[in-house]
């Protein structure tokens, strides 16, 4: 008498769980999280270098991040959630400087001289040592605009671009 191989799968087949959907507000929350997380500490560092101060680029850090979260969904639905973020930053340095002396010559000269583009490319990348693309990712941008930028600042303001880089 031949043995029958005995299989664990029933007749009918292998029966499959359906998948278990995730939550959209958690996953929407998970991810402006990480955004907060990967961006904190270079908003910060580029805000401190825009105001002259710590406590200053911490509050305006804080306010532009609480813009996020309280708008995240609408900006997830936006072309370049970055770059919605990275106009309330600078939407928030406008407002903390009104009334307040610039902080740095060069700084304020690189803003007046340039397209705002171009002055947060050289700061980003000359003065705080960021590549241009980690520097394109921050602004909400793409590599190749961030060069473009660096190069006409560079034929506009030599002695600012290449002034105190890293």
């Amino acid at each position: 008498m031949s043995a029958t191989p005995r299989s664990s799968v029933p007749p009918g087949g292998v029966r499959r769980h359906p998948p278990v959907p995730a939550a959209p507000a958690a996953i929407a929350k998970l991810g402006l999280s990480a955004f907060a997380e990967r961006n904190q500490p270079r908003y910060t560092r580029y805000a401190r270098v825009r105001l002259g101060g710590t406590a200053a680029a911490r509050d305006v850090v804080r306010a532009t991040l609480d813009f996020a979260r309280a708008d995240w969904h609408r900006l997830l639905s936006r072309p370049s959630p970055a770059a919605d973020i990275w106009a309330e930053l600078h939407r928030q340095i406008d407002r903390h400087r009104d009334g307040h002396p610039p902080p740095d010559e060069d700084v304020t000269a690189l803003y007046r001289a340039l397209p705002r583009t171009g002055a947060d490319s050289v700061l980003l990348c000359r003065r705080l040592g960021l590549g241009t693309s980690e520097a394109a990712e921050l602004m909400g941008r793409e590599p190749p605009a961030v060069e473009a930028a660096l190069a006409a600042a560079r034929r506009a303001l030599p002695h600012l671009v290449d002034k105190g880089a890293r």
